[in-house]
């Protein structure tokens, strides 16, 4: 019967896929983190900067 040897020439590869992948997954939360962090502080300035516009528009 053939008897077929297995060799470990594809697993450094294999593993260096993984840890690709698995950077390009932490770079992609890291950066939607971020972007909700930017959104979020951009509502607030505009907020504050309406409301006081509208204070100082009232207060004339």
């Amino acid at each position: 019967m053939y008897s077929k040897k297995l060799d470990n020439k594809g697993q450094g590869s294999a593993e260096l896929i993984l840890i690709i992948g698995g950077l390009i997954v932490i770079v992609l939360l890291v950066g939607s983190y971020i972007s909700n962090i930017t959104q979020k502080t951009e509502n607030n300035l505009k907020d504050l900067l309406k409301k006081e516009r509208d204070f100082l528009i009232n207060k004339i």
